[in-house]
């Protein structure tokens, strides 16, 4: 980075460029609309911005298409659906009448896009298409700044259609459905159950503002301060110009940003922020020089790019030969034995079980496929081809393969959705180079498909549940297997470019094992070993799932709610399984931190959310364990969440319920009475006294509960 860009200019970069509202009055409405349909120089400035602060297209197709799904949540989705008989719609709430703009469409397209081609960077979810949400009644919207209503003079056609949200829907982020015929519209996001706010000027400008927002963090120099100093910041605004962008709104801040040269400032007004204080620097150079003007030393604060630190961790386990009794530093699994004999041009031989092949079993030539499997229980057989197509075959207690196939026939391949309305289409759009297939409760016989472009798929084919994409990466599936560990099932998967993955399918939560790189097959087994082979030898490597998966049957509860539907104090609760499960955690920082955010997100006074009542007894469940971290003030956001709900006015009945949430959540405290009464007489003094402060709010009969 030899050239300096002074960010204290970039307002005179946006005005260049982006949406002037001000002056639609001053156009004609085809001016004007020609005017918001400019919009290659709005992503021009992107391009540009992205490649100032290290972004490098990857190359190839994007991870996160346009018609993606996230794939948790597709699982969840259609999870349901095996167990209901229903799947819900994917597109329920989207208006097919209202046109999408313009500018949208063509963000999907770039193919620059640095979210579709590295989403992680950003922690959001795309909306597409885009649905609509309710807007608020007229003059009901509240907590706007002033001088922001977006709904000003729109009479009825109120609602606002979203095309993103925040990574866990506490926040969303949509255009005016009025506004939907518009090239390039203005952006607004959701701050609470009622208001929306207006974001960016356009929808253009808030790609870009979300690109600010993130890629400095990840390719920039930093300091994080917990405070911003009155003083300081009176120095910043002398010192350094605005952006020129909206606070930007997201969990409850609202950050301010400032340029200098190769650097940006943010500031958290609303003091929100984890750090309220940022700054983000090209180099290290700049990080000093911003210093150097504030006045301030904080040559101590300074933290390399996250790109850098996540480029050395990768180093670091840069998967290599493993030797004979090593094991990971946190107890998950250990290598039991190990073999360096070299076999050059083989492909090592795994046996999962004396019997049989696969092929032999169906009596088809074994090359006329790219892949085999039978389950254990040897009820179903399936093989894959270079087409990507799948081929079933039930078996019976002979052993015996049922004639045609279940699920294809060798001439004519059909995907597992197959439907009346089938084109003929795959599964894969790669040759399949692995399968494996587990028997699943609920689900029957299962298999598990990973093809030449790194995507694995579950199928279920006596529920027709699938496929769901499960993982994804760009490297070559190379290797699957699944097996009933102690834990429940866990399915292993090994690509070209040396990660080993386990997936636990209950919780749809994983893990990575770092191994060779040019592992070809692996082999899972019940008794929870891992076999691998590789051209350079084998290993075996002992798993602890219980230690993989230490809040597994948590984890497994928490999904067992639809989270994104219910209300918490600030809008959808989807976040609160996460935090929920962070306050679990024995790292005593993460714990404290998520418990923060679940007093933000649960606790109102003289109000209780369907969310809050639904966390309360996995709150008293972890109060209740002696090796949390945060005891004492689990109990205490318990004690408030009861006086809540107690001093609450409102007690109109649930619809549906036939009870005020108040009433429901003080009925859910009682029955947590028993596991919480112990903890009058825990060791823990401030626990103890927390316990006695909720057991008094819940009155005599529940504390003697």
């Amino acid at each position: 980075m030899t050239e300096i860009i002074d960010y204290g200019r970039f307002a005179e970069r946006l005005r260049r460029v982006m949406p002037r509202w001000d002056a639609r009055e001053r156009m004609s409405a085809e001016e004007f609309a020609e005017h918001l349909a400019d919009t290659g120089p709005r992503w021009t400035l992107l391009r540009e911005f992205q490649e100032e602060w290290g972004y490098e297209n990857p190359g190839g197709g994007p991870v996160w298409a346009r018609w993606s799904e996230d794939e948790h949540k597709a699982y969840l989705r259609r999870l349901e659906a095996a167990a209901t008989g229903e799947e819900a719609d994917r597109f329920e709430g989207v208006d097919l009448t209202l046109s999408i703009p313009k500018a949208l469409d063509e963000w999907w397209d770039l193919p620059f896009n640095s979210f579709t081609h590295r989403p992680r960077l950003y922690w959001t979810n795309p909306e597409w298409p885009p649905t609509v949400r309710p807007g608020p009644a007229p003059g009901g919207a509240a907590d706007r700044p002033s001088g922001d209503d977006p709904f000003s003079g729109l009479g009825d056609e109120r609602r606002i259609c979203v095309f993103k949200a925040e990574y866990q829907y506490c926040n969303e982020w949509g255009y005016l459905a009025a506004d939907s015929a518009l090239a390039d519209p203005k952006v607004l996001v959701s701050v609470d159950d009622h208001s929306w706010v207006t974001q960016s000027r356009s929808i253009s400008e808030f790609f870009l503002q979300l690109a600010v927002d993130r890629l400095p963090a990840h390719y920039g120099w930093s300091v994080q301060m917990n405070e911003a100093d009155p003083e300081l910041m009176e120095r910043v605004r002398r010192a350094f110009p605005a952006l020129g962008l909206l606070p930007w709104r997201e969990l409850g801040t609202e950050t301010v940003t400032y340029g200098a040269p190769d650097a940006i400032i943010y500031h958290d007004v609303e003091d929100f922020a984890d750090f309220p204080f940022v700054v983000h620097a090209r180099t290290r150079a700049a990080l000093e020089n911003v210093a150097s003007a504030l006045g301030v030393d904080w040559s101590e604060r300074i933290r390399e790019p996250e790109a850098v630190l996540e480029e050395r961790a990768a180093e670091a386990k840069r998967p290599r030969s493993p030797w004979a009794g090593e094991s990971d530093p946190q107890g998950r699994w250990s290598v039991v034995t190990a073999s360096d004999d070299p076999q050059p041009g083989a492909r090592p031989s795994l046996e999962p079980s004396p019997g049989p092949s696969a092929a032999s079993l169906v009596g088809e030539d074994p090359g006329e496929r790219t892949a085999w499997a039978v389950d254990a229980g040897r009820d179903l057989a399936a093989a894959g081809d270079e087409g990507g197509g799948l081929c079933l075959w039930r078996l019976d207690r002979s052993g015996a393969a049922a004639t045609p196939p279940v699920a294809e026939t060798p001439e004519t391949p059909v995907a597992p959705d197959d439907s009346d309305d089938s084109d003929g289409g795959t599964p894969h759009d790669a040759p399949i180079t692995a399968i494996a297939c587990i028997h699943l409760e609920g689900c029957g016989p299962t298999v598990v498909s990973g093809d030449a472009k790194g995507l694995v798929q579950l199928w279920s084919p006596d529920i027709e549940w699938g496929p769901v994409a499960i993982a994804r990466r760009s490297s070559r599936t190379t290797g699957i297997s699944a097996a009933e560990l102690i834990t429940g099932p866990v399915i292993a998967v090994a690509w070209a470019d040396g990660v080993v993955r386990l997936w636990d399918v209950r919780s749809g939560t994983d893990v990575d094992v770092p191994l060779p790189s040019d592992i070809e097959t692996l082999l899972l087994r019940p008794d929870g070993t891992l076999t691998v082979g590789a051209t350079a030898g084998t290993a075996t490597v002992r798993l602890h799932p219980e230690v993989i998966w230490p809040q597994l049957e948590l984890t497994v509860s928490l999904n067992r709610l639809d989270w994104e539907s219910l209300r918490a104090v600030h809008g959808p609760a989807a976040k609160v399984p996460v935090w929920i499960r962070d306050a679990a955690s024995d790292d005593a920082g993460t714990a404290e931190s998520a418990l923060a955010r679940l007093r933000w997100a649960l606790h109102e006074e003289g109000r209780i959310h369907p969310a809050t009542v639904n966390a309360i007894p996995f709150l008293a469940r972890l109060a209740a364990d002696p090796g949390n971290r945060v005891r004492p003030a689990l109990v205490s956001l318990l004690s408030e969440i009861a006086q809540a709900a107690l001093d609450s006015t409102d007690r109109d009945p649930d619809p549906e319920l036939g009870e005020s949430w108040p009433d429901i959540g003080l009925a859910v405290m009682l029955k947590c009475v028993p596991t919480l009464s112990p903890l009058r007489g825990d060791a823990d003094s401030a626990v103890r006294e927390a316990a006695a402060e909720l057991l008094a709010a819940l009155g005599e009969d529940g504390g003697a509960g």
